[in-house]
């Protein structure tokens, strides 16, 4: 269902943060698969915040201070404003691939000089897609056109949690 856009407008805030709510009532939800990309909004859609999941409700993700941590999915959350938790998927399943989880996971406990715009989550994400973490993925717009490339994700379902 969700299929990626890039985001220019002034209302694309308010268009994710309704795409949010409509995602959690009406639209089939997704376990998600080792290696799946995921994403939640953060400040009402403002910004968002990406990592892999790595199975057993554990996703891989590079935190605010350059950090790369396994949380579990409800500590990936805490602390915004998101409703749920999106998942690559394409035709109504998720879509993950076990190199890009063991990618992830080797990168557990390592720091990057985190910055919020020249070297984030996405970028981190992106390269456990690639191998390539030095990539200028740094938006989610972009790490979506990696994710549809990688993965062949053309759509983002809630996940079933």
């Amino acid at each position: 269902m969700f299929k990626k856009r890039l985001k220019f407008s002034g209302i694309g805030h308010v268009y994710n943060f309704s795409e949010s709510f409509v995602g959690n009532v009406f639209i089939d939800k997704v376990k998600p698969k080792k290696g799946s990309v995921v994403y939640c909004d953060l400040a009402f859609g403002y910004a968002e915040h990406s990592g892999i999941y790595v199975g057993n409700n554990k996703i891989v993700h590079l935190n605010s201070r350059g950090n790369i941590e396994i949380v579990s999915a409800s500590e990936f959350i805490e602390g915004t404003t998101a409703l749920s938790i999106y998942v690559s998927s394409s035709n109504g399943k998720s879509d993950g691939s076990e190199p890009v989880c063991r990618r992830a996971l080797r990168m557990v406990g390592k720091c990057r000089d985190y910055n919020v715009i020249l070297d984030n989550c996405h970028q981190f994400t992106s390269g456990c897609l690639t191998g390539n973490f030095e990539n200028s993925d740094n938006f989610l717009w972009m790490l979506k056109d990696t994710t549809e490339k990688i993965l062949g994700s053309d759509e983002w379902r809630v996940w079933e949690r």
